[in-house]
């Protein structure tokens, strides 16, 4: 009798453990930031693209109001005070964090409440962040770096400008767009972005790229080169031509990489796919729309720079922000306010959904790579 009550208050016991663990556990799902979903295809690939990938580094930002992909920086030429970045004035979200997929566990590189952060590159050692940041009550973005734990945290540019989309080269330059070209969008009132390039300092800035309207979303390619967005604006249609070139990283060697005699779509935020000579990149539909938007697009070169059918669309439905590619069946790329992976098949599934104020942008694995082809340096630009 006494080994059932025994065993009696056991069950008590226990049920009231039970009862206080999911109690407290609702509580932690209640007040956390957002929830982890260990899809179907995360699943795979832990097992395949992210055996050796712990973590995802992504930003929080309000959006923007103009409908342009390009008009998220600086101000309106027609009123000083009338801003183009995320929250066009308002303060922002301003928030750095990193996801580990295996685990589900949230945490913040940094934060600055009322500012903006965007574009993070992760370094080649996997161990340091470079993103653009606009602080609280300033209205230009500069680059920082920061280790990947949140410590060690340094600005590389300085000045009045607009420093952003920036990314290493394999001997530690950086290329970035920047507003230093001092230029206004011909057929818009707000300031264009062309390419530049730095040492991993921020010193000996010089433009590397003479185009008279944006560029966009540069990205070095496995033999050196860095693919990016021209909107190409001579002698042709104002808001038709904004596809994918490549240039030596000194500039030199500008030329058609894929699509520039196929109209009315942009072309952005391309990237290599591993092992592969195949290139993921967004197709944002017509001019563009707000935020690089789009349908995540395998391109290839096999069949010449414009043949229609060497893109190929790897998804439906709703569009995608950010697209990285982790091999030809794995990409993870923002959705609003969601953290997504893609197959080859199209299947989309949330793997992240944020529950606080802002979108989500630029998901990023944390990891080590290898660095691409040096190309030595043709030309010698003092400015």
């Amino acid at each position: 009798m006494a080994n059932c009550r025994h065993c009696f208050n056991l069950k008590i016991w226990g049920s009231c453990f039970i009862v206080t663990f999911v109690f407290i556990s609702a509580l932690v799902a209640q007040n956390s930031p957002g929830n982890f979903i260990n899809s179907p295809l995360l699943q795979k690939a832990i097992t395949n693209e992210f055996a050796e990938i712990d973590e995802i580094v992504f930003c929080v930002r309000l959006s923007y109001d103009d409908p342009h992909w390009y008009a998220n920086i600086g101000y309106y030429c027609d009123d000083e005070n009338k801003k183009a970045y995320t929250g066009n004035g308002r303060p922002d979200i301003g928030k750095l964090l990193a996801l580990n997929i295996k685990t589900g566990n949230l945490r913040t590189l940094f934060e600055d409440s009322g500012g903006t952060i965007r574009d993070p590159c992760i370094h080649y050692d996997g161990k340091k962040v470079l993103f653009s940041w606009r602080k609280n009550n300033t209205d230009n973005f500069n680059l920082y770096e920061i280790n990947a734990d949140g410590t060690g945290l340094r600005q590389i540019t300085y000045d009045n400008y607009d420093d952003y989309e920036s990314i290493y080269l394999p001997n530690d330059d950086i290329v970035f767009v920047s507003t230093r070209c001092k230029r206004w969008v011909n057929c818009w009132m707000t300031q264009v972005g062309i390419i530049h390039r730095c040492d991993s300092n921020g010193n000996n800035i010089k433009a590397i790229s003479s185009n008279t309207e944006h560029d966009n979303t540069p990205w070095v390619m496995p033999d050196g080169r860095s693919l990016y967005t021209r909107w190409e604006y001579v002698d042709r249609s104002q808001v038709e031509f904004h596809h994918l070139w490549i240039m030596n990283p000194d500039g030199t060697g500008q030329m058609v990489y894929y699509g520039n005699m196929n109209p009315n779509i942009v072309m952005i935020d391309a990237k290599p796919i591993p092992g592969t000579d195949l290139v993921l990149a967004n197709f944002s539909p017509g001019h563009g729309v707000n935020e690089h938007s789009g349908i995540a697009t395998i391109v290839s070169q096999r069949l010449g720079p414009d043949d229609k059918s060497a893109a190929r669309a790897i998804h439906k439905g709703k569009l995608v922000k950010d697209p990285y590619p982790l091999s030809t069946n794995c990409f993870i790329a923002a959705r609003n306010n969601e953290i997504v992976i893609i197959d080859s098949s199209g299947n989309v599934e949330p793997i992240f959904v944020y529950k606080g104020q802002g979108n989500l942008s630029e998901p990023r694995p944390i990891m080590e790579r290898g660095r691409e082809m040096l190309i030595p340096e043709n030309v010698k630009l003092n400015h």
